[in-house]
C-alpha cells in the first residue's frame, strides 16, 4: 500500500496551493511548525484573531503559551512535554486562550508530530478549534453552556463514589434594568466582562458556565462550605464597586444560591433544583447576597411558583382581593395630618394576607408590576380627590417603581389621570426607593424633569439604605427625602449617638438645598420626641398610627 507521501505526490497538487485552498474552506486556526527551524506558519484568520506578529512566528509553542489561560497551562504544556519527550505523537487539548479582544476563549487544539526516519521531530502540524462554533461555548461571554456543565457534574459523580463540592448558581440582580436604560449591546457587554471577571477569581479545580439570560453556574469539585461561602466573598467584593465599559459607569450585584454534592443531590438534575431554589431565597431576602439550599426551600419554591399563579390571576379578573390602605404622615409641629402613603395590599384564598414583601417582587418577576402600578396611582388619585373635601392642603404619597418609570407611556398617563379626577398635581408625590436615584439617575432625568414639569413632587424613599451619600442629595432632583426606619432604631437611647448625628445631618442638608424631610418607622414617644428636636418636617410610622382602611381612616381624622 502506498504511503501518504506517495500519494500526495501521485495526486500531484502543488503544497502552496492545497494549504491555500485549505485555510481558506475552514474557519478553524492551521498551523504548521518546522521543528528542525522552530518557525510557525499560521493561517491568517490565526495571526488576526490573536495578533501573532505576523504570519511566520518563531517559537510558536511558547508564544502561545504565554496566551493561554494560566489555570489552563500546565494542561497544555504537559501535552507538548509528551510529544517532545516520544511519548506520544498526537496533541489533543482543550484550554482557554487570550484573543485580540483580551478576552479568554475556549478552544480545542489538535495536532500530530510527524518524525523522520532517525525518530526526530520535522513537522508539527494541526488546527484549533473554536468551541463556540461547535455548540459547547456560549458567543457573549466565552463560556461553556449548561450542557457542558451537566457533562462535568456527570464526570465527577460517575469518578467519584463520594462525590464532594458544590454547584453555585449566580443570577445578576436587576439585569434587566441594565438593558432597559442602555442597550442589549451594552448589556451583552456587562455579561461578558462579568464572565471574564469572575473567572479570574476562580481557583484552578473550579469552572463557570453561562445559562439563559443573566444566570451562570460555577462548579467547585472538592470545596466544603467553608471554600464555597470563600468564594462567593471574593465574588461579591468584586461585584459591590462601580463598574464601567466605554466609559459608561453601572453597578451590578449578583445573588447566589448553592447546592453540595452529595448532601443536596447526587446527580445534575438534582443539584440544579436545589441551587435555583436557594438562588430564589437570596432573590426574595433583598438580592446581593448567598443563600446554601435546605430542604425547606422546596416548600418555598412551590409556595412562590402558586402565588405567582394566583397574582395572575388576580391581576386578569380585574385587580380582585387587592386593595390599599392608607399609612398617615403628620407635621412634626403640630403631629396635624398632612398627608398618607396609599400601600398596597393582596390576600388569596389558599394563603390569606400575603405581605407585600413577598408578592411585590413576585409582580415584577411576572411582569405585572407596571399595570398593577396603574392601578394603585389611580385608586389613590381618585382617593386624594375625594378627602381634600376634608382637608384641602392633604398630599397623597404613592410608590412608583423603576420599571413604570421607564414605561413611556406612564407620564401621559398620570397627566390623564389628573385631568380625569380634576386633581391639582401638587396633592401627588411619587415616591421611588433611593437605589433608582443613584443607580438610574442619568436614565430617569428626562422622566424626572416632565414630572416636576406638571408640578408633581418626587420622594426618595428608603434613604440610607442603598449606595447613597449625604454630597449626592445636593445632586438630587428628590424635592423630600425618607429617612428609613433603620436609622430610627433607638435613637432616642443616650448612647446611640450615631443614628441620632447622621438624622441630623440629612436634615440639615436637606433643607440647605430646599428639601423637606419625612422620617419613617418612629414607633415610640422618645423616638417622636427625638425626631421632632432635630427639626424633621413630617413623621410617619406606627406611634402615629398603623395604615388604615379608607373607611377607617376618614373616622380616625375627619370623624366622617
Amino acid at each position: 500500500m502506498a504511503s501518504e507521501d506517495e500519494l500526495f505526490a501521485e495526486f500531484g497538487a502543488d503544497a502552496g496551493m492545497f494549504y491555500s485552498a485549505l485555510v481558506r474552506s475552514t474557519d478553524n486556526y492551521i498551523y504548521i511548525i518546522n521543528m528542525k527551524t522552530d518557525v510557525a506558519l499560521v493561517s491568517p484568520n490565526m495571526q488576526k484573531d490573536f495578533e501573532l506578529e505576523g504570519r511566520l512566528v518563531p517559537g510558536l509553542v511558547s508564544v502561545w503559551g504565554d496566551l493561554i489561560n494560566p489555570k489552563d497551562f500546565k494542561r497544555y504544556s504537559r501535552s507538548i512535554e509528551a510529544m517532545l519527550n516520544g511519548e506520544t505523537d498526537v496533541h489533543d487539548v482543550e484550554y482557554q486562550v487570550l484573543n485580540r479582544k483580551g478576552e479568554y476563549v475556549w478552544v480545542c487544539c489538535r495536532g500530530v508530530l510527524k518524525r523522520n526516519d532517525e525518530g526526530e521531530p520535522v513537522i508539527f502540524a494541526g488546527v484549533v478549534t473554536d468551541l463556540g462554533s461547535k455548540g459547547k461555548i456560549d458567543y457573549t461571554t466565552g463560556l461553556f453552556t449548561n450542557r457542558e456543565c451537566e457533562k462535568e457534574v456527570d464526570r465527577i459523580f460517575e469518578n467519584e463514589e463520594n462525590a464532594e463540592g458544590g454547584i453555585l448558581l449566580l443570577g445578576l440582580d436587576d439585569f434587566v434594568r441594565i438593558n432597559d436604560l442602555n442597550s442589549h449591546i451594552f448589556g451583552d457587554a456587562v455579561l461578558r466582562q462579568f464572565a471574564q471577571s469572575v473567572q479570574q477569581l476562580l481557583p484552578s479545580e473550579a469552572a463557570m458556565y453561562r445559562f439563559d439570560g443573566d444566570e451562570f453556574a460555577i462548579v467547585y469539585p472538592g470545596a466544603g462550605e467553608e471554600e464555597l461561602r470563600a468564594l462567593y466573598q471574593k465574588i461579591h467584593a468584586y461585584c459591590n464597586r462601580p463598574h464601567k465599559i466605554d466609559g459608561s459607569s453601572y453597578f451590578l450585584t449578583v445573588s447566589v444560591g448553592v447546592a453540595i454534592m452529595g448532601k443536596d443531590g447526587s446527580g445534575y438534575q438534582e443539584l440544579l433544583t436545589c441551587a435555583l431554589s436557594a438562588l430564589e431565597v437570596s432573590k426574595q431576602n433583598g438580592k446581593n447576597t448567598v443563600t446554601f439550599f435546605s430542604q425547606d426551600m422546596m416548600h418555598t419554591r412551590r409556595r412562590a411558583l402558586e402565588l405567582s399563579s394566583r397574582l395572575q390571576l388576580s391581576v386578569m379578573n380585574g385587580m380582585e382581593s387587592f386593595h390599599l390602605v392608607y399609612q398617615p404622615f403628620v407635621h412634626s409641629e403640630t403631629l396635624r395630618v398632612s398627608g398618607a402613603e396609599a400601600l398596597l395590599r393582596w390576600s388569596c384564598e389558599s394563603y390569606g394576607v400575603v405581605s407585600p414583601v413577598e408578592f411585590i417582587p413576585l409582580l415584577e418577576a411576572c411582569g405585572l408590576i407596571v399595570p398593577v402600578g396603574k392601578w394603585v396611582l389611580e385608586e389613590a388619585v381618585r382617593t386624594c380627590k375625594k378627602w381634600l373635601r376634608y382637608q384641602p392642603d392633604f398630599i397623597m404619597n404613592v410608590n412608583i417603581s423603576y420599571l413604570q418609570m421607564l414605561d413611556e407611556s406612564f407620564i401621559d398617563f398620570v397627566r390623564q389621570l389628573l385631568n380625569q379626577y380634576d386633581l391639582p398635581p401638587a396633592h401627588i408625590v411619587l415616591e421611588l426607593t433611593e437605589s433608582c436615584f443613584v443607580t438610574d439617575m442619568e436614565a430617569l432625568k428626562e422622566a424626572f424633569k416632565l414630572l416636576r414639569n406638571l408640578n408633581i413632587q418626587i420622594a426618595m424613599d428608603d434613604f440610607g439604605t442603598g449606595y447613597s451619600s449625604l454630597g449626592m442629595l445636593s445632586q438630587s432632583p428628590a424635592d423630600i427625602v425618607k429617612i428609613d426606619r433603620l436609622f430610627i432604631t433607638a435613637i432616642g437611647d443616650e448612647e446611640n449617638e450615631f443614628n441620632r448625628s447622621f438624622i441630623g445631618s440629612v436634615i440639615q442638608l436637606c433643607h440647605r438645598v430646599g428639601i423637606s424631610v419625612c422620617v419613617e418607622g418612629v414607633e415610640r414617644k422618645n423616638e417622636l420626641d427625638t425626631v421632632c428636636s432635630l427639626e424633621a418636617d413630617c413623621i410617619q410610622g406606627y406611634y402615629i398610627s398603623k395604615p388604615l382602611l379608607l373607611e377607617d381612616f376618614e373616622k380616625k381624622f375627619w370623624d366622617v
